[in-house]
């Protein structure tokens, strides 16, 4: 039986013309496909290997020269100069010193692939910095925008994913008029976090909530939205009680209790349709 090694290639002008029985063709074919993605996927698993250690080496000591960051990599000055300049392009504020007693260095040992959080801490971090943005601070606060989203940006695909499914689900307004602020009160803190954990885990809430005029209802809600007038918080809710959607000052829930009932969001137009001209997402 033919192998591949009684195959006869030649290229001419960029032509391949196979000399190989019929019957193999397919599986000539097929195992050069297979080879060239092995071959790719070799390659991207090792350049990501290689950068991940320079990143390392990098956060390791104060200051590389090129020389001893080309020995330990195994790799050329043309690919180390390529791999620095993506790295300065990703965010990485990588500097260069010329001269004696210069190199490479990694500005303040920055990066945060040592930092490992939740998905509650990311959104709590990236909620922490659309809140400051919102203030409209004249100082220190012109780029939370762009550290916001490079924040993002900066975790896995799988954690980002689910991080951007609660940020479209956090949406913050202007400050609150000084009136009204004056007659909120701060929640206790085990009905805040009844109320996060409600809202994080899509998990039905117990409330006992107090109107306006003073009245008192115990209501099962499905938290699908929260909004902020600083510092007031307002759920925007499905009210299994009304059979619809409503709105819940958080400084008017008087007990809060998780119970065993799992929700899904509605339809999105069905609590965001009068809010969205006057907030924004985080």
């Amino acid at each position: 039986m033919a192998t591949l090694k009684d195959a006869l290639i030649t290229m001419p002008n960029f032509r391949v013309e196979w000399i190989i029985p019929t019957g193999l063709k397919h599986m000539v074919i097929y195992a050069i496909a297979w080879h060239i993605r092995l071959m790719i996927n070799t390659s991207f698993e090792q350049r990501t290997e290689r950068r991940n250690r320079l990143i390392g080496l990098l956060q390791s000591e104060e200051h590389w020269k090129t020389s001893d960051l080309r020995e330990h990599l195994g790799i050329s000055q043309r690919t180390l100069m390529r791999e620095l300049a993506e790295l300065r392009h990703a965010g990485y504020p990588i500097e260069s010193d010329r001269g004696r007693g210069g190199g490479i260095r990694l500005n303040g040992r920055w990066g945060i692939e040592r930092l490992n959080l939740n998905h509650q801490e990311v959104v709590e971090l990236i909620l922490s910095l659309a809140i400051m943005e919102s203030l409209q601070s004249p100082l220190l606060t012109s780029n939370l925008k762009a550290i916001k989203q490079k924040l993002f940006q900066a975790f896995p695909q799988k954690q980002r994913s689910a991080v951007s499914n609660i940020r479209k689900r956090i949406m913050i307004g202007d400050n609150a008029t000084a009136n009204v602020a004056s007659h909120y009160i701060t929640p206790p803190k085990r009905i805040s976090e009844s109320i996060a954990e409600s809202f994080l885990g899509q998990i039905c809430l117990e409330i006992d909530y107090q109107s306006e005029a003073g009245e008192h209802t115990l209501r099962v809600i499905e938290v699908q939205y929260i909004l902020l007038n600083w510092p007031i918080w307002y759920i925007i809710a499905w009210d299994h009680l009304r059979l619809s959607s409503r709105v819940f000052r958080i400084d008017r829930i008087k007990k809060a209790r998780i119970i065993d009932s799992r929700f899904k969001l509605r339809q999105k137009h069905l609590f965001t349709d009068i809010y969205t001209p006057f907030y924004q997402t985080i």
